[in-house]
């Protein structure tokens, strides 16, 4: 992916995925009556990008994207952290969301991951400095900073949707999606529909899509169906995750990462510790956005590494793409929203029944062949 004019819509339609994560996040925590409405605003946020696509007219908009299923982390911190946290952490956070697009003759499996949004989020970022390994593979497999891992790989069954972690909800739900979508052509003996997998986040989400990718990679190579699935990460403002030998496992999975930096963000140079190592080097594709300034102030160095900012430089350095991004944070009070219409607990995480995501992905579509 280079930075061309097609290549910087596609960046944008997966920024703009990221971005609905946060202000999907950001509205249900507004929610006076505690109600886990995170479908239903999703929903809202997702189809805002139709109409950034240009397409106003109600009537004549077509859904891109299936929801399929959201995902919740459960921080598990040092005790550090926990004492300085009001009441410790005992509760799992909606980290984001699969959703499947058909582009053109593909089918594009999207993982979304926010990033931070919460002050244990922010602990968990500043918690940094231990390496662990990754993965359980000891150096075979890399080490990666302790706090990222924690995010990704923590559950706790006492809490709400903490049965099973981030890390596992992920890689059971691209699983289930690819050998569905391969399945809806393989039935009428045609040849598999091609699939990929994108997993993309900004800041933390970053981090976290990165592992995710690497794991999503190793968990399809050992599925003979699922040969020839394509598994990449795309990343916006996302810090260093691990050392060089995690770098080249992620290689070595065939895991392409695109990592796109604004040249005044100083969060893709962290952490600082000559252990950690660039993601973006040698095997890696980086896209870099520059918006001309010195940005030497704290309030401008936390401007550099928000969204909003990268979204506007993929947007304005290519006049041939017409974008109104979201902007739902408003000060409107917000609406009373259905909980859970569609998704239902599986496996230990929220998704989309079968028969549901096959009426779904048939609307995209249209109905898979018949026998």
């Amino acid at each position: 992916m280079a930075a061309g004019d097609g290549d910087r819509a596609e960046l944008l339609g997966y920024g703009l995925m990221v971005d609905a994560a946060y202000l999907t996040y950001d509205a249900v925590k507004k929610q006076t009556d505690g109600r886990e409405c995170y479908e239903a605003v999703l929903s809202d946020e997702l189809d805002k990008l139709i109409v950034t696509a240009g397409v106003e007219d109600a009537s004549r908009r077509r859904r891109r994207h299936v929801v399929t299923a959201h995902f919740f982390a459960t921080i598990e911190p040092h005790q550090a952290v926990v004492n300085a946290l009001v009441g410790g952490v005992d509760k799992t956070y909606w980290f984001g969301y699969v959703a499947v697009a058909r582009r053109g003759d593909c089918w594009d499996v999207v993982v979304a991951w926010r990033g931070s949004a919460t002050l244990a989020d922010w602990m968990m970022d500043m918690h940094v400095m231990n390496l662990v390994d990754f993965g359980g593979g000891g150096a075979a497999a890399g080490h990666v900073a302790e706090g990222f891992y924690n995010v990704y790989t923590s559950k706790d069954a006492k809490v709400k949707h903490g049965t099973v972690s981030a890390k596992e909800q992920a890689v059971m739900e691209v699983k289930r999606l690819v050998d569905h979508l391969r399945r809806r052509s393989g039935a009428a003996g045609e040849k598999p529909v091609r699939v990929r997998v994108t997993v993309t986040g900004h800041s933390l989400g970053g981090a976290v899509a990165v592992m995710t990718a690497h794991d999503v990679a190793a968990a399809l190579a050992a599925d003979a169906d699922a040969e020839g699935v394509r598994v990449r990460a795309v990343t916006f403002g996302a810090p260093r995750v691990g050392d060089d030998a995690f770098r080249r496992a992620v290689a070595a999975r065939g895991v392409e990462v695109f990592r796109v930096i604004v040249k005044q963000d100083i969060v893709p140079k962290l952490p600082m510790g000559e252990e950690y190592v660039d993601a973006g080097d040698g095997d890696y594709d980086i896209i870099k956005l520059d918006d001309g300034g010195n940005w030497l102030s704290p309030l401008e160095l936390i401007r550099a590494h928000s969204l909003d900012l990268y979204l506007q430089l993929i947007t304005l350095r290519n006049p041939a793409i017409a974008s109104v991004l979201s902007n739902s944070n408003s000060d409107a009070p917000p609406q009373a929203k259905e909980e859970w219409k569609d998704m239902k607990e599986e496996e230990g995480y929220m998704r989309l029944p079968f028969l549901k995501l096959k009426e779904e992905l048939d609307k995209l579509e249209g109905p898979s062949p018949k026998k």
